[in-house]
């Protein structure tokens, strides 16, 4: 049985989702899809107009169409890379139920914004298709029900006609796949080889800019993304009630337990000297837990293993056992990891640097991290902010690497210029010939080797300097933590590029491997370079397993400046310890 179907946008934007179990979107079977076309190149083959993948524990078979450009995507369990029966009639079923209800009429036409108007001035892309959308569900699942599980006969051809196309995550890391393009990646010897050479003008993003003005500039919220200091400084708002819902439960379950045992445990019990063998059973039981929380066994060792230290010997409270004791020890050890232990007041320090001797020094960032986990579009967040704060921003494509990666960053540079000016207009020059406008700029320099991105760097640093911009924020390509080929020019580059901060977006979903990615990221820049910060990406996704923030800042002391928390410009939120410590040990 398939395991989900989805349609979604070139942009991210999940525009129905079904499920045979009822289940919620698994996000991160797009993620990998996207994250494989990119990396593996050749672990994709075709079949008639599908292309299919094989990945780590399930296979995946997609249509991408041209108009509208929208994805269809079935992911299914199997053992090897063949096309499943079911999987194949599910998508002819969704492609076809979905055009014959002119859903992609309607889609067309409010991607030309003569749909309705929303406060933005920007048309959502289904809007006025409720009625056809809820027929096409009420249909497709009829449907579904009477389609037979099986494989589809033969192996599939790579001499097949798929569409060209591209795919996006959820959560709108705006990244371009085309087939039969090139696709870049690195050489065993370290020098950049071309996969898959065929016409790359289709990585040209300008089609797509009506759709990218409806999914990435709609609901950008600025009211819930921070609030104005009576200094006129934009500061953004911490973690809020969109995934603090279970703060109150957490609290209850922390604080109470029922029955008579539970009074004894109030109210009875205290004055008793803690043992290792008190502690034995009730750390093994925290220790289950936090895992459970996807919080690195070396890490859930760690913190019993204070908890321990912290105990033993010492007695209980008047009224409270050694549970509770335990257990409020362990919320202050997860505290302490992950409140910073430096300042995290980025606004004084640009300040300060920017208005040295007179004259306009930029701050210099640099975001760096692995394939997939939203880097482009945490640094557009971070622009956003920026330009909150009325600083002038220069975007740098620093990732020449990955097909698509330039084109990708110019629209999230349009998008953030047409929310600091109405008047922008999309694809065009500002008076130095770039995209962008006075507030916000991208430089680029196309595609190449490793020599190529340092130069691009000292070459945008000094560009930043004689135009007077505030902040430099440096854009670089993901790559696997575990291979030393590919992090072995971090070293160069960082040695070159000199970046005031080095940020590195981490994924909430990646759980316990998260440990060895911080660790290896943080060695990258030698002995006398480290990360500054973290960006914990798609936070909202994984509820309460928010193992990775302490998994990261464990493995290498590093704080965490902000996580995200949803697909706009303004889902950007500072993290509250709180919260967090909270929402583990619920």
């Amino acid at each position: 049985m398939i395991d989900q179907f989805v349609v979604f946008t070139l942009k991210g934007q999940v525009l129905y989702h079904f499920n045979p179990q009822g289940r919620k979107l698994a996000e991160n079977h797009i993620n990998k899809v996207i994250s494989h076309l990119i990396t593996s190149p050749s672990k994709k083959e075709e079949s008639g107009k599908y292309l299919l993948f094989k990945l780590d524990n399930f296979a995946a078979a997609c249509f991408i169409g041209k108009q509208p450009p929208l994805v269809y995507l079935v992911t299914y369990a199997a053992q090897d890379l063949e096309l499943n029966q079911e999987a194949e009639q599910v998508l002819d079923l969704g492609f076809g139920l979905w055009d014959s209800l002119k859903l992609n009429n309607s889609v067309l036409q409010n991607l030309s914004g003569k749909g309705v108007k929303n406060r933005h001035n920007y048309t959502w892309i289904l809007e006025g298709c409720d009625s056809n959308l809820n027929k096409f569900d009420e249909y497709f699942r009829a449907k579904f029900s009477v389609i037979k599980p099986g494989k589809a006969k033969g192996k599939p051809s790579v001499e097949g006609n798929a569409s060209k196309g591209s795919s996006l995550t959820g959560s709108k890391n705006n990244k371009k796949t085309v087939q039969n393009a090139k696709t870049r990646k690195w050489g065993r010897d370290g020098i950049i080889e071309e996969t898959n050479v065929g016409d790359s003008s289709a990585l040209d993003f300008s089609e797509l800019n009506e759709e990218a003005r409806a999914s990435s500039l709609a609901e950008v919220d600025k009211e819930a993304f921070g609030t104005f200091t009576e200094k006129g400084e934009f500061l953004i708002n911490e973690i809020d009630e969109l995934l603090n819902k279970n703060k109150a439960e957490a609290s209850k379950k922390g604080q109470s337990t029922g029955g008579a045992f539970g009074f004894l445990q109030k109210h009875l019990l205290g004055n008793k000297k803690i043992t290792k063998e008190d502690l034995s059973k009730v750390l093994e039981k925290f220790r289950q837990k936090l895992i459970s929380k996807n919080v690195a066994p070396e890490a859930a060792d760690h913190l019993t293993s204070r908890v321990s230290q912290d105990l033993v010997g010492s007695t209980t409270a008047n009224w409270t056992s050694v549970e509770l004791t335990a257990r409020d020890s362990l919320q202050k050890s997860l505290t302490e990891i992950l409140t910073p232990g430096v300042s995290v007041d980025l606004l004084r320090e640009i300040q300060q640097k920017t208005g040295k001797n007179g004259k306009k020094t930029p701050y210099i960032f640099s975001v760096v991290g692995v394939n997939g986990v939203g880097k482009s579009t945490n640094l557009s967040k971070l622009a956003f902010w920026l330009l909150q704060n009325n600083l002038r921003v220069l975007v740098v494509a620093c990732d020449t690497f990955r097909s698509g990666a330039v084109e990708q960053l110019r629209v999230h540079v349009e998008n953030l210029a047409q929310l600091t000016d109405e008047a922008h207009i999309r694809g065009s020059k500002n008076r130095r010939g770039k995209s962008g406008n006075d507030h916000i700029e991208l430089f680029e320099a196309g595609y190449g080797g490793s020599d190529l991105v340092t130069k691009i760097a000292k070459q945008a640093i000094k560009y930043a300097s004689d135009q007077n911009f505030d902040v430099v924020l440096m854009d670089t390509a993901g790559r696997r933590h575990n291979d030393p080929t590919l992090m072995s020019p971090l070293k160069p580059f960082a040695d070159q590029a000199k970046p005031d901060k080095i940020i590195m977006v981490g994924e909430a979903l990646v759980g316990t491997d998260s440990v060895q990615q911080a660790k290896n990221f943080n060695a990258a820049f030698g002995k006398e370079r480290n990360l500054d910060f973290f960006i914990i990406s798609k936070c909202d996704t994984v509820g309460e397993m928010l193992g990775t923030m302490v998994n990261m800042v464990y493995a290498t002391g590093i704080p965490i400046l902000f996580v995200g928390v949803g697909q706009t410009y303004t889902d950007l939120r500072t993290l509250s310890v709180e919260w967090a410590v909270d929402t583990l040990m619920s």
